[in-house]
């Protein structure tokens, strides 16, 4: 009962950020509310299957395809940014590879608009092994910080293996921080240049350095 309130709060965060967003790689919000108790949200239906399938040694999609998710995923964010939403959990599992090839972003629970006068600094939201140093921090984050997760979703459909690891959450937040991942050119070899140049920009520690918007990264 005591989480009742911030639960809620954050179930309908995700309807205000998400709802306000119109782009055919974001899911469609089409209603939210209450009735008896029970609070909904009614979104489009989407048939097929998130991209954790695809980060399995075996399941490995070609790089063709794998460009064209993470182009399609990079314009869903450049327009979420370009509307002052900042997803902060970006990775894998919310993103939904559709039947007819058609990239859905999904699952804007713990995003923030970046206008909200409620955003809080020193608490960390997001999956460990796919956030940006800036959120292990617990700092105030902006679209980079997709942009680093979106590095390691990158890397683990390259790969089928994470760039940071850590036998415990210590340890891991330590190497998202700190460490630097096996570089692409010798975990898959066959990666082409100007492939392992994007990622090594999308996974760059510092903020600076990185690509600042998502339209740097379709170009």
């Amino acid at each position: 009962a005591d989480e009742l309130s911030d639960v809620k709060s954050r179930f309908f965060r995700e309807a205000e950020a998400a709802g306000k967003l119109s782009h055919p790689n974001i899911v469609t919000i089409y209603d939210m509310g209450e009735d008896h108790d029970m609070a909904y949200i009614a979104m489009e239906l989407l048939k097929g299957r998130d991209l954790t399938h695809y980060c399995q040694k075996g399941q490995l999609l070609p790089l063709k395809r794998v460009l064209k998710m993470i182009g399609a995923v990079a314009e869903a964010l450049g327009y979420a940014h370009n509307q002052e939403v900042v997803h902060r959990d970006i990775k894998p599992a919310n993103i939904i590879l559709l039947e007819d090839d058609q990239v859905k972003v999904a699952d804007f629970g713990i995003a923030r608009v970046m206008s909200s006068s409620k955003t809080q600094t020193g608490i960390i939201f997001g999956t460990p092994n796919y956030m940006s140093p800036e959120q292990v921090a617990g700092k105030k984050v902006d679209g980079r910080s997709d942009l680093f997760s979106l590095g390691v979703v990158f890397y683990e459909l390259l790969t089928a293996t994470r760039p940071f690891k850590g036998d415990n959450l210590t340890a891991l937040l330590y190497a998202v921080s700190n460490t630097e991942y096996v570089p692409l050119a010798e975990i898959a070899p066959k990666t082409t240049p100007c492939v392992i140049e994007i990622v090594e920009r999308l996974l760059s520690k510092g903020v600076s350095r990185r690509y600042q918007s998502a339209a740097q990264v379709i170009k």
